[in-house]
């Protein structure tokens, strides 16, 4: 392919991967980045020693970001899984979470037939359950005790940090429960060492990487795709990738109505988050819990990577927020309560905290009741889109990561036909 230019709107994981791509085959290629550092909602911060990602973060080991970071033998190490023994927390009490067989038998939230429901339901998930409604739908189905049924939409929750049964697909959500099964993985030094690793590589094969780049608007014109900026300027490019979210595209591409309708329908997904840096954790504080009755979640990711100084914690707690829910103003008062009851005495031992309100986790539910955006927007030729709302493959991360590939794809399809 004769070099053609490639501009790429968008710094976070699915920018970077499509750039990557886009120049292992010979494209010239410039990522354009609004903030002055790259990573998006995968960057870390460094407070004190400890190392804050946007909330919690864990990387699928089976999964499509996975898979691309060591397909381009990027370094990163971190821990399988959390030790001790996890928790479910209903009723306001601790009980056994029941995340493994023998845990299903010793468990304080059921009785003997609801121990045999659980068992019979996730024998389903695992023997390859599908489903062509909403996950809410699929439970219907599975005639399930209320407190199983709360059960099995916690873990699916843990799975796919969506609160959102009623307008997931089924399938999506039943693929992501079988995929959290491989277990994950806990980075030392937060996911900013993945972002690392990819800008480096993506400047190692002659990408640039234009920081503090503010791009206003997108269009065709003679033949090229014409990129504005917010100093003026104009570039111009022979195809372009919009690495943004759904909004953030529409806003750059007025002119596209399939974008404009992905800005209103996509449904976010959405977390209320609590990052709590510890200088160490109080005597009989638990590693990790999950909500049953609520929908929270409870952390100690410093417990499997390297994420505080020795002695330290940095733990994580979260609640997942429903579609429509708006960040209430003592969502902090609600997760420093599961502190309480997890880890009783953790407030003499704060060094520093994040909280984060109404955090954007993922730009897209996988909905049951229409497919996620297409890589290429009809409107515009030589223009198209990458994150985790777009395309057919994974959820989160692993979203990003796919449609990245499939957008990089497109576009080296786009350029070989326009020559």
């Amino acid at each position: 392919m004769t070099r053609r230019q490639v501009d790429i709107v968008g710094g976070g994981l699915a920018g970077l991967l499509a750039a990557i791509e886009l120049a292992q085959a010979g494209a010239r290629v410039t990522v354009l980045e609004a903030a002055g550092e790259f990573g998006g909602r995968a960057r870390t911060r460094e407070v004190d020693g400890f190392l804050f990602n946007r909330g919690p973060h864990a990387l699928y080991r089976d999964g499509a970001l996975k898979r691309a970071l060591d397909s381009l033998d990027i370094r990163y190490s971190g821990g399988r899984s959390l030790s001790g023994a996890r928790k479910a927390i209903a009723g306001g009490t601790l009980h056994p979470l029941p995340a493994s067989f023998g845990a299903i038998l010793g468990t304080s939230l059921f009785g003997l037939r609801d121990k045999a429901g659980y068992v019979r339901v996730f024998k389903a998930v695992m023997d390859g359950a599908t489903g062509t409604a909403s996950f809410a739908r699929w439970l219907d189905d599975q005639q399930l005790t209320p407190m199983v049924r709360a059960t099995v939409e916690a873990m699916a929750r843990l799975a796919s940090y969506a609160n959102a049964a009623a307008d997931i697909s089924a399938r999506a959500m039943l693929d992501q429960m079988r995929l959290a099964t491989g277990g994950t993985l806990y980075v030392d030094g937060g996911w900013g060492t993945l972002v690392h690793g990819l800008a480096e590589t993506a400047r190692g094969l002659g990408v640039d990487l234009a920081g503090n780049t503010v791009v206003r608007g997108v269009r065709r014109v003679d033949g090229a795709l014409a990129l504005t900026l917010a100093n003026g300027d104009t570039r111009h490019a022979d195809a372009a990738i919009l690495a943004l979210g759904p909004r953030e595209a529409a806003a750059l591409a007025p002119q596209a109505a399939s974008l404009a309708d992905e800005a209103e329908l996509a449904r976010a997904v959405r977390a209320n988050t609590l990052d709590l840096a510890l200088r160490r954790l109080p005597p009989g504080a638990h590693d990790f819990a999950l909500g049953i009755d609520a929908p929270v979640y409870f952390s100690v990711h410093s417990g499997s990577a390297r994420l505080a100084p020795d002695g330290g914690a940095l733990v994580h707690i979260a609640r997942y927020l429903a579609p429509g829910d708006t960040s209430a103003a003592d969502s902090v008062t609600e997760l420093e309560a599961v502190a309480d009851l997890v880890m009783p005495g953790w407030r003499t031992e704060v060094v520093s905290r994040q909280a984060l309100r109404g955090m954007v986790v993922s730009n897209a539910l996988p909905r049951w009741d229409r497919p996620r955006a297409a890589v290429r927007v009809a409107e515009e030729p030589g223009l198209f889109v990458a994150g985790d709302w777009v395309g057919e493959h994974g959820m989160l991360g692993d979203a990003a990561a796919a449609s990245a590939s499939e957008a990089a794809q497109a576009a080296l399809h786009w350029l070989e036909g326009a020559q």
